[in-house]
């Protein structure tokens, strides 16, 4: 099956992966036999213009900041067949949040080696001018291990530009791993995305979110209530180290002015570790 996209892409052969969010992912493979993922808009969203505008947004975002070593960079979007797309790097390997469920060893060996890549890839995205806004375990892809370890982030369809902050009425996001300014008041800046760096390094480090309750309505209680605290991870997980724990408990501060001041000394402190 032959699909001609632009100058860059031919697709010789397709089979899809699956479906979620707002896409539809297929493999695709090149005549020369390199491996792609193409991201189609979902058939259910192709009649709504702003779903369209939200996905190029994300497609276009991701170009930008392309290439960077720990992000899946962008090969060509735009459309196809009055359909939007996006054709992406393919990377071997799976995605962090499975590693964690099944509590692979990758996950513990190399703790702050992914903490530093997934940060460093957070840092050059906001160095950009831009936002990721949905910073979770499922949208980072691990490949190899070792020194040849790669974390890269993907999933740019919440992305943003910063513009020094800023209000999104539909506080969109993954409820979970927002933060309280996000939940309350629809504002969303650097500070939210060092927040959820905060609930994926616990998550990471514990294999529980640090807010977590039986119904969704008392965990966004949680989430926004000042007088809530997460339980400390070093509580949870003995083997972590003070330092660490103190990190991963500032990024959660519910303050943002509180937490660190942006990505790139974050990416500092976890180097001096």
């Amino acid at each position: 099956m032959f699909r001609l996209f632009g100058p860059k892409i031919t697709i010789q052969r397709q089979q899809q992966l699956t479906a979620g969010g707002m896409a539809v992912l297929w493999q695709a493979e090149q005549p020369d036999g390199t491996r792609l993922i193409i991201r189609e808009l979902k058939a259910e969203h192709r009649w709504k213009l702003h779903m369209h505008r939200k996905f190029l947004r994300g497609a276009a975002i991701r170009d930008r900041v392309s290439p960077h070593p720990g992000i899946v960079y962008s090969v060509e979007y735009g459309y196809w067949r009055c359909v939007p797309f996006e054709v992406i790097e393919f990377v071997p390997g799976v995605n962090l949040n499975m590693l964690i469920l099944r509590k692979a060893a990758v996950v513990k060996t190399q703790l702050l080696d992914i903490l530093r890549q997934a940060c460093n890839a957070l840092a050059h995205i906001h160095q950009c001018g831009y936002l990721h806004l949905d910073i979770k375990a499922e949208n980072f892809m691990l490949n190899g291990d070792g020194d040849a370890l790669q974390v890269k982030l993907t999933d740019f369809d919440l992305a943003r530009p910063r513009h020094g902050g800023g209000r999104d009425s539909r506080r969109s996001g993954t409820a979970d791993c927002m933060a309280p300014e996000q939940l309350k008041r629809g504002i969303s800046g650097v500070e939210a995305d060092i927040f959820g760096f905060g609930v994926l390094a616990y998550y990471l480090v514990t294999g529980r979110k640090p807010f977590a309750a039986s119904t969704e309505a008392e965990t966004r209680r949680q989430q926004v209530s000042d007088s809530f605290l997460a339980v400390e991870p070093i509580r949870i997980n003995p083997e972590l180290t003070p330092k660490l724990n103190k990190l991963i408990m500032r990024c959660l501060e519910k303050n943002p002015a509180t937490r660190f001041p942006n990505m790139g000394y974050l990416a500092s402190e976890l180097e001096r570790m």
